[in-house]
This record gives structure tokens, C-alpha cells and sequence, in this order.
């Protein structure tokens, strides 16, 4: 429930109406994939069930997050979202999303905890409506983005090191069958926007308006090591997975050559991209062996310890975003960023993200509650009203997200 002052003064609905057309955009366009994803978000007579399919297919295609994909393609993404008839004025108006966000978070994170063959590993909040995905990419939209982040109740909790971007963290838990102990798996959220399409952060789209993703890698790791495949350390997975992802980014610029070196991924307007190892094959952390075992043939020869990009990916609603630039000010000094938490057992960042932070059964039923009040949402969705035609308009939408196979590399 609603507990407390929301942080801003303005409502979403108002802050809604107040977005502006990107004038760029009719000439633009958007991806086929992106048109043909919101059509079918924003039919006020699509069931949720039928966007849902639609966005996990996206997620399991569509993005360059190889978490997301491995959890789309199992199925383990808890979707909630929220479309244009959602917004009331005022604020009974947040307070109603507020509720309706907090509750789809505790479902998840229930779920996440009891469900031993197949728990959620991730979650993706969505907004969709035809005047979100069409607008500029300006500070409106940012204040838009940050009131939905202030009222999913992931509120930043720190200043990043850069610039004016936060951080935005909370835990996922599981049990730990052996020990019978609970483990919270820190994740961070990220954002993403329609607006993001065809832009220097493309990775960052998302079909219908806006989203925040949370993927809770160590959550997923620990389900393989104790529930999927016992007695495995998937700790050279997690760390594949996770290159793989900084290797994917999209290019925004022709690509002239093969050559997949780190000042061509720069030349490909790449938002991020792996460093190579030195002369004597050795990463920036040079203590660290390398923990893959198996070296896939597009990660040979990079680092496993370190990398750059355009932006912070620990970040949630970044500035930078909305600064109306072409290339971003970070494109002459790239963030160095981590690998490691995801393997050294040696630093603080581990434990949180990667092994797992130890919680009494008291701290996580106080998050998530306790078990007596769940109420799980049973027997499917309740039907919307619609005419054969709307029926038949819907299937063919749907069909043709189903059919997208995924991006090459």
C-alpha cells in the first residue's frame, strides 16, 4: 500500500499531458519490430495476457541483455503494465498506480521465492501509450520517467560517480535448499524508451513508451547451481552471459569492416564495448584468471575484468538521455566499468549481487509478506469486451511480434 509522500508535487497523468511530439520522428519513423509491438500495446482491447507474449518474445529478441533473453525465453520475466486508461488526476490517480506497481512487485518477488521449477528472475515495468512513445526525448520526458520510477517505489538510493544519474537497487530472494538459508540478490533497475529508436542509444528502446527492467543476475545464477542443475557452478555462464551482453550493443553507423576491435566499436556509434587484453594477454585486473572456461570465439582476446561504453550501466534514468545531443558528452572519456563482482568473492559488490546476502525469514516476509496474505493472481485474465473484428486485428498483431526471429550479432 501507499505509505508514504510521494516525492514530487506533480501527478504522472499531468506530467503526461505535458510530453511534446518529437517533430523528428514522422520523417524518422520507428523500427518495423517497434511499430508492430506498440500497435499491439496500445489497442485499448488487447488483453494483457496477448501483450505479455508480445513482450517477452521483445525481450527474448529484441534486446542485447542476455539475461533478459536467457529469462524470456524460460518464461521468468514478471510483467506489469500500465497503459494510458490507467492515469486519474490527482493523487488518488499515483496512489492507484503506486498500489497497483507495489503489488505486481510483491507478486514477483513471492513467486521468485516459492516457485522451485521455474521462479521469475526478472521484472519489467511498462508504460504504454501512443503519446509517451512519440514524444521528445527532452526533460519532460525525463521528469515523466523519474515520477513512474518514484512511484514503483525504487527511489534512488545513491549518486553515481558521473554526472547527475542515480542508482536505484532492491533484492530478490531464494532459498537455499542445502542450508535452508534465504539470499537476497541485489539487482539495479534500468530504463528505456521508444524514443531511444534509431538514436546513439538504440539499445535503450523499448516498444509502446517507456520501461524499467530488472534483471537479478545472481538470483538466476544461484536457481541454476541449487534447483536447475545441483551441484554446477554457473559462475563461467554468468560472466559469459554478461560479456556477451556488452558485446551485443547495436552499431549506429555503417559498419565499414570485420574488425571488431575496441576503436572500431567506437567508430560503430556501439554504446558499449569489450576492451582487449594487452600485449601479454593479460586483462586491467591482471590477478584475475580468467573464469570462463571455454572461451567463446567472439569473446577471445578481451578482457574479462573490465570494459567501456557511452553510458554507466548501473544507471536508471540517465541525463544524458534527454540532453537533446547527437553523441554523447561520455564519447571522449567512456566510463570504465566491472566484471569482477560477478566473480571475485574477494570485494563487497560479490556478495551483494553475486552470492548473495544472507536475510532471515523475518526481513523477507517483511518485504514481501507473509505467506497468509498472498493473493496470486489465478484462473487467466478476465476477458475484454471487443467486436470479432477487434479479435481477429489483435491475433494478427501478435502473430507478427511471434514471427521476429532474433537480431544477428
Amino acid at each position: 500500500m501507499w505509505t508514504e509522500a510521494p516525492l514530487s508535487t506533480e501527478s504522472l497523468r499531468d506530467l503526461h499531458y505535458r510530453l511534446r511530439p518529437d517533430r523528428d520522428r514522422p520523417a524518422r519513423g520507428f523500427s518495423p519490430d517497434m511499430a508492430e509491438a506498440s500497435a499491439l500495446l496500445h489497442k485499448p482491447y488487447a488483453e494483457e495476457h496477448e501483450i505479455e507474449e508480445a513482450l517477452q518474445h521483445w525481450c527474448k529478441t529484441r534486446q542485447p541483455c542476455q539475461f533478459g533473453r536467457a529469462a524470456a525465453s524460460q518464461g521468468q520475466i514478471f510483467f506489469c503494465i500500465l497503459r494510458e486508461r490507467d492515469l486519474e488526476d490527482g493523487p488518488s490517480g499515483d496512489r492507484a498506480i503506486a498500489d497497483r506497481i507495489a503489488a505486481a512487485k510483491r507478486q514477483w518477488k513471492q513467486r521468485a521465492v516459492t516457485n522451485p521449477s521455474n521462479p521469475p528472475h526478472s521484472f519489467v515495468l511498462v508504460f504504454g501509450s501512443p503519446h509517451v512513445m512519440e514524444a521528445s526525448a527532452d526533460d519532460n520526458l525525463r521528469r515523466f520517467a523519474n515520477r513512474l520510477l518514484e512511484l514503483s517505489g525504487w527511489k534512488p538510493e545513491r549518486r553515481a560517480r558521473r554526472g547527475e544519474n542515480t542508482i536505484s537497487s532492491d533484492y530478490l530472494y531464494l532459498k537455499n535448499p542445502q542450508t535452508k538459508a534465504y539470499h537476497g540478490f541485489r539487482f539495479n533497475l534500468d530504463f528505456f524508451a521508444a524514443a531511444g529508436d534509431g538514436t546513439w542509444w538504440h539499445d535503450h528502446r523499448f516498444p509502446g513508451g517507456v520501461a524499467f527492467t530488472a534483471n537479478a543476475t545472481g538470483h538466476m545464477k544461484a536457481f541454476m547451481d541449487w534447483y536447475s542443475e545441483p551441484g554446477r557452478d554457473h559462475g563461467g555462464w554468468a560472466v559469459t552471459q554478461a560479456m556477451m551482453t556488452i558485446a551485443r550493443s547495436h552499431p549506429t553507423k555503417p559498419i565499414e569492416n570485420g574488425d571488431k576491435s575496441e576503436k572500431t566499436a567506437r567508430e560503430e556509434g556501439r554504446v558499449t564495448w569489450l576492451l582487449d587484453l594487452n600485449q601479454e594477454a593479460k586483462p586491467i585486473v591482471s590477478r584475475l584468471e580468467c573464469p570462463l572456461g571455454k572461451v567463446p570465439g567472439q569473446l577471445a582476446g578481451k578482457d574479462w575484468t573490465k570494459y567501456e561504453g557511452l553510458i554507466h550501466t548501473d544507471n536508471a534514468v540517465r541525463e544524458e538521455f534527454f540532453d537533446g545531443r547527437e553523441e554523447p558528452l561520455s564519447k571522449h572519456k567512456p566510463p570504465l566499468m566491472d566484471f569482477t563482482y560477478l566473480y571475485d568473492n574477494t570485494q563487497p559488490d560479490f556478495t551483494d549481487f553475486t552470492g548473495g546476502r544472507i536475510f532471515t525469514e523475518d526481513e523477507v516476509y517483511a518485504d514481501i509478506d507473509s505467506p497468509e496474505n498472498w493473493s496470486h493472481r489465478e484462473g487467466g485474465y478476465q476477458p475484454v469486451s471487443r467486436t470479432p473484428e477487434q479479435t481477429e486485428e489483435v491475433a494478427a498483431l501478435l502473430s507478427a511480434c511471434l514471427k521476429w526471429d532474433e537480431i544477428d550479432d
